[in-house]
C-alpha cells in the first residue's frame, strides 16, 4: 500500500511550556514523535498553533515521510492547556490548519483518558500548572470534573511556575530587609543572574509561567536545609492534598499523579492519598489519539443511523 493513502493518527499534548506530537499509525500502534513550544492556546494563541505545527512535522519527519504527501491522511487531536475558554475555542475552530482533520479538547482531557487507559479515575497534574479531575464515562462519551487550574495569574497552585513566583517574592521581602530568606534570595538572583532587587524586577517583570518554573527544582533541593524554603514547599503540598482530598471525595476511583514536578510531591502526601495511587497506563498523547478515534467512530454511528432513517 501507498503510504500517502494510509490513514495516520497524530496525539499532540499542549502546555504552557512545550507541547510533543505523536504518530500513530491506523492501527493505533506510536510510530515516531516530535516536539514544538508552548501551546497554552490561551495564552500563546497564534504561537501554539505554530509550535503544535512544528511538533507534527518533526514527529512526520522522524517517521521519515513527507509532511506534503501526507498531510491529509493525518487526524490530528490536540489537547491544550487554556481549551476550555471560549475564545481559545473559537481560534482552534477557524483555524485553517493543513491537516485532513484536526480536533481539540483540554490536556487535562487526554492526561485523564491517557492515564486510566479509556478508563474512570482521577489525575492531579503539576508541571507549569496545577489542577484535579475526575473522569467518568457516560452514554455520550466523556464527562471531565475539575478542580483548581485556573491559570498563572488566579491559581495553580503547588505548580512550577507557583513555586517559581513564591521564591522570587520572598526573595525579593529578603531584599527589603522585611523578612529573613537569604537562601531564596541566593537562589533567586544565582539562577537568574541578578545582583540586586531591581535587576530581578527588571529581568522577571514580564517572565511567562515557564520562566518561574525552571526555579522549582532548586526550591525543592533548598528546602531539606531551609526554611522559607520548606515552608514554600510545605504550603504547596498542603494544597495538593486538600485538592486531591476533595475532587476523591465522591468515589473510589483510582488516582494517577502526572507532570514534571509529581515525582517531587508524591512523598508528600497524606497516607490516605498514597493507597489511592496507581501508575499511569497510557500516555497524554494516546490519550488524545484515543479521543480522536472514539469521536470518529461515534460520528460514523450516528452519520449510518441517520442514513439508516433516509432509507
Amino acid at each position: 500500500m501507498n503510504k500517502s493513502k494510509q490513514q495516520y493518527w497524530v496525539g499532540i499534548d499542549g502546555g504552557g511550556t512545550k507541547c510533543r506530537a505523536i504518530l500513530f499509525n491506523a492501527n493505533g500502534d506510536a510510530i515516531a514523535q516530535g516536539l514544538g513550544g508552548p501551546a497554552n492556546i490561551a495564552r500563546y494563541q497564534h504561537v501554539a498553533q505554530e509550535s503544535m505545527l512544528d511538533a507534527v512535522k518533526a514527529a512526520v519527519a522522524s517517521a521519515e515521510l513527507n509532511f506534503d504527501k501526507i498531510s491529509g491522511s493525518l487526524t490530528v487531536c490536540a489537547g491544550l492547556a487554556g481549551a476550555f475558554l471560549p475564545s481559545s475555542q473559537q481560534l482552534l475552530t477557524q483555524w485553517e490548519h493543513p491537516f485532513g482533520s484536526f480536533v481539540f479538547t483540554s490536556d487535562l482531557q487526554i492526561a485523564l483518558i491517557g492515564a486510566h487507559g479509556g478508563e474512570e479515575g482521577a489525575v492531579i497534574i503539576t508541571g507549569t500548572g496545577s489542577c484535579a479531575a475526575t473522569l467518568e464515562r457516560t452514554a455520550e462519551g466523556y464527562r471531565v470534573h475539575q478542580l483548581g487550574g485556573y491559570g498563572f495569574q488566579l491559581g495553580d497552585q503547588s505548580s512550577g511556575a507557583w513555586l517559581g513566583r513564591q521564591a522570587v517574592q520572598q526573595a525579593l521581602l529578603h531584599a527589603d530587609g522585611i523578612i529573613d530568606a537569604k537562601g531564596l534570595y541566593e537562589l533567586v538572583t544565582g539562577f537568574y543572574q541578578c545582583q540586586s532587587a531591581t535587576e530581578i524586577v527588571e529581568r522577571l517583570n514580564r517572565a511567562q509561567p515557564g520562566e518561574f518554573a525552571q526555579l522549582a527544582p532548586g526550591i525543592f533541593a533548598l528546602a531539606k536545609h531551609d526554611a522559607s524554603a520548606a515552608q514554600i514547599i510545605q504550603a504547596g503540598a498542603d494544597y495538593l492534598n486538600a485538592l486531591a482530598e476533595k475532587v476523591l471525595s465522591d468515589s473510589s476511583l483510582p488516582l494517577v499523579c502526572l507532570g514534571g514536578l509529581a515525582q517531587k510531591w508524591l512523598p508528600l502526601l497524606s497516607e490516605g492519598l498514597k493507597l489511592r495511587l496507581s501508575n499511569p497506563q497510557k500516555s497524554a498523547e494516546w490519550g488524545a489519539m484515543h479521543y480522536a478515534r472514539t469521536l470518529h467512530a461515534s460520528r460514523q454511528s450516528a452519520e449510518g443511523m441517520r442514513e439508516a432513517m433516509v432509507k
